[in-house]
C-alpha cells in the first residue's frame, strides 16, 4: 500500500509539473518531503521595551542562521546550520535540506543587524527554536515552520516611547 501511494504521489507531482510548462512556463521547483522552510521576521525594537510595539521597525538585510544539534550531544555541537537574510519588509526564509526531524534541536539565532544604532541583541529575542517534526497527527502538517520574532534594541529609545508605553497600560522607564 505504501509503494503505491508513493508512485501516486510522483505521478502527481510530475503531472502538475506538466500542466504547469504548458501553461505558461510557470517554473515549479519540488520539494522532498523531508526539506523544510523556516520563516521568520527580525525587527528593530525602537522603545527597547523588550516586546514589539507600534513603534517597531522591521529591519531589511540582518542576517539570521538556522541551527540545528543532535538532541543527544553532549557538547550541544551544532552540526548543519543554514544561514538568511531579511528582505526590506525584515523577512526571511531559510531552507533546511534532508531534515532529521527528532534527531535534531533547531533554532534561529540572530547574526547581524545593519541598521546604526540597533544592532545590540535583544536577549531573550536572540533566538528561537522551531520545531520541525514531520507528524501530521501533531498538527504539523506542512513544511514550513514559523519562528518567533527576533529582535535588536534601539541604542536609544525614540522620544515618544514613554506616550507608547503608557498606552499599553506600562509606566515610562528610565530615558523616556
Amino acid at each position: 500500500m505504501m509503494g503505491r501511494r508513493c508512485i501516486t504521489d510522483q505521478v502527481l507531482l510530475a503531472a502538475v509539473v506538466v500542466v504547469a510548462a504548458a501553461s505558461g512556463g510557470l517554473l515549479v521547483a519540488a520539494v522532498k518531503d523531508d526539506d523544510f522552510f523556516v520563516d521568520g521576521s527580525v525587527y528593530c525594537d525602537t522603545c527597547r521595551a523588550g516586546f514589539e510595539t507600534n513603534a517597531t521597525t522591521p529591519i531589511a538585510g540582518a542576517k539570521v542562521r538556522l541551527e540545528c544539534r543532535h538532541y543527544m550531544s553532549a557538547s550541544g555541537a551544532v552540526e548543519r546550520s543554514a544561514e538568511g537574510a531579511t528582505d526590506a519588509a525584515g523577512r526571511y526564509r531559510i531552507e533546511l535540506v534532508d531534515n532529521r526531524g527528532a534527531e535534531e534541536v533547531c533554532s534561529v539565532v540572530l547574526l547581524s543587524s545593519p541598521v546604526p544604532g540597533c544592532a545590540e541583541k535583544e536577549v531573550g529575542r536572540d533566538r528561537a527554536q522551531v520545531e520541525l517534526v514531520t507528524d501530521a497527527g501533531a498538527g504539523l502538517a506542512t513544511t514550513v515552520r514559523r519562528a518567533n520574532p527576533l529582535g535588536f534594541l534601539k541604542s536609544q529609545p525614540l522620544p515618544n516611547c514613554g506616550e507608547i508605553l503608557k498606552s499599553y497600560g506600562l509606566g515610562s522607564g528610565p530615558g523616556y
